[in-house]
């Protein structure tokens, strides 16, 4: 059960995420809270090639929902193995830890406490999935 509560847990803020950059992808003026908030245009919107990166990410992100669901049964016979799963959550809560880094480094005071604070519950999320249940 808490297995399955961490994994909606970090579904929900892969899911926020996602949609954090599928707006910063449709032009929303939100830039200078991603990216280091050092590539936003003077409207605030994201130049074409970071919007594509963002593309990338919320797609990244949609992965991630169905490996952390998968890692931690909250779905039945999900499109990927348990074991595949905690190994993707493992190598994944690595990464959260490195991005964590960066967000709490970056000078904007929105990805700095609202990014950074998320990305530390998903690497604490990941690794307990991946590392611990």
């Amino acid at each position: 059960m808490l297995t399955q509560l961490v994994g909606f847990f970090a579904a929900f803020l892969l899911a926020a995420n996602a949609l954090f950059q599928l707006a910063l992808t449709a032009g929303v003026r939100w830039g200078d809270a991603a990216f280091g908030g050092k590539v936003a245009q003077e409207d605030g919107s994201l130049p074409t090639r970071y919007r594509v990166m963002s593309l990338v990410s919320a797609v990244v992100m949609g992965l991630l929902i169905v490996v952390v669901l998968s890692a931690s049964g909250g779905v039945n016979d999900g499109p990927i193995s348990a074991g595949f799963a905690t190994w993707i959550c493992k190598s994944v809560s690595v990464l959260f830890a490195l991005n964590t880094a960066g967000n709490l480094a970056s000078t904007n005071k929105i990805e700095r406490y609202v990014m950074g604070s998320a990305t530390i519950c998903l690497t604490v999320s990941f690794a307990l999935l991946g590392w611990f249940f």
